[in-house]
């Protein structure tokens, strides 16, 4: 509470992420970070959190009035989005972006959220950088911060990397290692029904192409 009324918000984001490696069931943890995240703007990862403490305890009214504030959040930077000037044609200005950092081995959690940062939104680099991080370390390197995007960004590259590369072998290896993350059950209950769907497909797949007993790491996905 401390680092939050000295508005270190990323210090108090940090410092509540490592009292979840702790124990992931801290309501109060959970609502600090997600407070954290509000006041960095992180409106998507605070929505998640204060999700999060409510499965815990539903009638939790600080938690719901910080979850309705950041819904508004959401929708008002979804709104101004939507206005951004366009070009003379109608069509909405280009945007200078830097070319992506090289890939490298994360040497520590932050290295590997930064990293993350920079590939999640295109498949094929997500799925090179998954091949780059040994899976064993995925549960320390993920810690307690395991969130329901985490999961549909690695479908996407796992289905980027099962359709242009047939990479069965990468597929099975993180979806098995997934379920031992801290909090998977509780990001995998936010995650879209949607996204389980195509887990369950590539899950099919394996089956089929490379007979692999999938029947446990689908009740998992469940």
């Amino acid at each position: 509470m401390a680092l939050l009324k000295l508005e270190r918000f990323a210090d108090a984001a940090h410092s509540c992420s490592q009292a979840l490696a702790i124990d992931s069931t801290s309501v109060k943890a959970l609502w600090r970070r997600g407070t954290a995240y509000y006041s960095l703007g992180q409106f998507a990862k605070a929505q998640h959190d204060f999700n999060c403490g409510l499965a815990l305890e539903p009638t939790n009214t600080a938690l719901l009035t910080e979850l309705e504030k950041t819904k508004k959040a959401l929708e008002s930077a979804a709104a101004s989005k939507a206005q951004l000037p366009r070009s003379g044609r109608g069509i909405a200005a280009p945007i200078a972006s830097s070319a992506p950092q090289p890939m490298s081995v994360p040497q520590s959690p932050q290295d590997f959220e930064r990293a993350w940062r920079e590939h999640a939104s295109v498949p094929a680099r997500l799925y090179e950088y998954l091949k780059m991080v040994p899976i064993v370390r995925l549960p320390s390197l993920f810690r307690a911060s395991l969130e329901s995007a985490h999961i549909a960004d690695i479908t996407n590259a796992l289905e980027h990397g099962y359709q242009t590369h047939k990479d069965f072998d990468l597929v099975f290896k993180v979806l098995s290692a997934l379920p031992s993350i801290d909090r998977f059950s509780l990001a995998l209950l936010f995650t879209d029904d949607k996204v389980k769907e195509r887990i369950h497909h590539l899950l099919k797949q394996l089956a089929t192409e490379k007979d692999v007993d999938a029947a446990l790491l689908t009740n998992k996905y469940s």
